[in-house]
């Protein structure tokens, strides 16, 4: 039996923990902190998870002054510490509230990045409230957006936003919500607007200005990441789209300091 092995059975570390956590409890109840219930956790997400930005707001400036419980003897770290525990939550919350979970992990791992690079309460701060009135702003247009769609057309885009970098055909959007494949192209265009095809490439295209504007990712690597035929046939259907060429596209509105964040 290994050493680690040996150490995880004994005892005396158990021991330790208990008699830790008894000072700990102790300690906090002395100080009057009070870890919030599981209902108290949620309402403070639920208005990110509704959309509801004028009370995510309010609620920030409340969030200013509200006490925690102590996780670090540096003040930096401590809030550090709580806010990756915060918008692991949140991003947890708006998944389950449509979020796309791709667009939502992603999000989380960015302002995490970002967050690591603070030097001081302060900054953590102000980060941590971006973070929030970001989530939620992109709640609201979600919600905005559902609000007249049925549950298997919002399925079918939310599968589409999670295959970008699959050929994504009617035929596997209409296995995954169980319908005739003729018939969700009928319901999808009246609700929607455009037919699925053109749906898809809208988002494929959407995303292609994203990974233009943030990453360094090369014209051709875009093009078969996102599955078009080749480098020429995305070229195509984005200057059409945009009047102008992915690479000229990318000289205007290239950002390298979010490409640093990685």
């Amino acid at each position: 039996m290994g050493r680690n092995e040996d150490k995880l059975q004994n005892e005396n570390v158990f021991s330790k923990m208990d008699s830790s956590l008894s000072q700990y409890l102790f300690e906090n109840r002395e100080n009057r902190v009070v870890h919030p219930s599981l209902n108290e956790e949620m309402e403070d997400f639920r208005p990110v998870r509704d959309g509801d930005i004028k009370t995510v707001k309010k609620n920030l400036i409340k969030h200013r002054s509200r006490g925690f419980p102590k996780l670090s003897e540096s003040p930096v770290l401590q809030r550090k510490y709580l806010f990756v525990s915060s918008i692991t939550s949140c991003c947890r919350f708006c998944i389950e509230a449509g979020m796309p979970a791709d667009e939502s992990y992603g999000l989380s791992d960015l302002y995490i990045l970002k967050m690591d690079k603070c030097q001081t309460v302060d900054e953590v701060t102000e980060v941590y409230e971006e973070m929030m009135l970001d989530y939620t702003r992109r709640m609201h247009a979600l919600k905005a957006k559902s609000v007249q769609l049925s549950p298997k057309v919002i399925a079918c885009m939310n599968y589409i936003d999670n295959h970008l970098h699959d050929r994504i055909t009617v035929q596997d959007l209409a296995d995954e919500v169980e319908m005739n494949a003729s018939w969700l192209s009928t319901v999808f265009k009246r609700e929607v607007g455009v037919s699925v095809s053109e749906y898809i490439r809208s988002r494929k295209l959407n995303a292609a200005k994203h990974l233009l504007t943030f990453n360094e990712y090369s014209c051709t690597d875009i093009a078969e990441y996102l599955g078009f035929a080749n480098e020429s046939h995305f070229s195509t259907l984005f200057t059409k789209e945009e009047g102008m060429s992915p690479k000229e596209y990318r000289r205007e509105h290239f950002q390298k300091h979010f490409s640093e964040l990685r």
